[in-house]
């Protein structure tokens, strides 16, 4: 899977617990990587926000619906795709942004979408790079209750070079905040791609800090959530794997 700026979300906006027909399609959208699924969750969460146009949570609902889309086109990766819909998902995220300062998931959804647009296009870091950090920045302020919150900002430590801000360090205790909140909330475990894909990342950061049981831990709890998880089950494990016995 490429390496570049995920952007991964808690069920904001959800009055219910309960796994809504969205976040089923994304999921299966997120272990396929299917355009079309990925497509039809969109267009549902649209359908559904259009019926309450001023209703904040809802509308914060749609742009995590589009900034997940927007993810899952790099992990195809198909740029066309991202091209279509990443106007709309900053236009909308912006103004969500404008009506409510003190949301740090709207800040943090942003600036993921400028990080998946400097995965796509890198000499935008010039441009995007301090916006997008400092959003993340902001979000942990605003929302540090937030798992979304949370994996952007590990995101922004992740691929950040170490002479921009970058630290691996911060980026895995980041994500273990992310994590532990997840694991803390009423939000369920089973279905939720971001948990996994958490954990997934959490693993990486891991192994880049020689830390390759943790990594394999890791891995392996997603594993227990998601048994067909194949990017762990036969590349990010393994490898792991690996590396441990190397050492």
């Amino acid at each position: 899977m490429k390496t570049v700026c995920f952007l991964l979300a808690v069920m904001v906006a959800s009055s219910s617990t309960a796994q809504t027909p969205v976040d089923q399609l994304m999921y299966q959208a997120y272990l396929q990587r299917s355009q079309s699924l990925w497509t039809k969750a969109l267009e549902t969460q649209q359908a559904e926000s259009k019926t309450a146009p001023t209703d904040f949570p809802k509308q914060l609902r749609l742009a995590f619906v589009y900034s997940s889309l927007l993810n899952g086109s790099m992990a195809m990766p198909d740029e066309d795709f991202f091209d279509a819909h990443v106007d709309a998902a900053k236009k909308l995220t912006k103004k969500l942004i404008d009506q409510n300062p003190k949301s740090g998931e709207a800040a943090a959804i942003l600036s993921g979408i400028y990080g998946n647009e400097m995965g796509y296009s890198p000499m935008k870091g010039m441009m995007l790079g301090s916006k997008s950090s400092s959003l993340a920045e902001k979000a942990t302020v605003l929302e540090p209750a937030s798992p979304l919150v949370w994996r952007v900002y590990a995101n922004s430590k992740f691929y950040t070079p170490a002479a921009f801000g970058g630290d691996m360090k911060e980026a895995v205790k980041a994500l273990e905040k992310c994590v532990a909140l997840f694991e803390k909330s009423d939000q369920p475990l089973a279905s939720n791609w971001m948990y996994l894909d958490a954990l997934a990342f959490l693993g990486q950061a891991y192994q880049k800090t020689g830390d390759h049981a943790k990594a394999i831990a890791s891995y392996e709890k997603a594993l227990t959530v998601e048994p067909h998880f194949e990017w762990i089950k036969k590349a990010l494990l393994p490898s792991a794997r690996k590396a441990a016995q190397a050492n």
